[in-house]
């Protein structure tokens, strides 16, 4: 089995890590976006259940 040098193993792990940071970033912003698209189907439910709103 052919292993790369240690400093370019080093690289790679480092380039993984700071390309899997970015993927967390952006899974939790995404996250927080469908919590918030929830809530704000509960509130138009509710408004329209209430009457505050009417439905075409």
């Amino acid at each position: 089995m052919v292993l790369a040098p240690l400093d370019e193993q080093a690289s790679i792990v480092a380039h993984i890590e700071t390309e899997s940071t970015k993927i967390d970033k952006a899974i939790t912003v995404h996250q927080q976006q469908i919590e918030r698209l929830k809530e704000y189907k509960a509130t138009l439910i509710n408004s329209a259940v209430t009457g505050k709103i009417k439905v075409a």
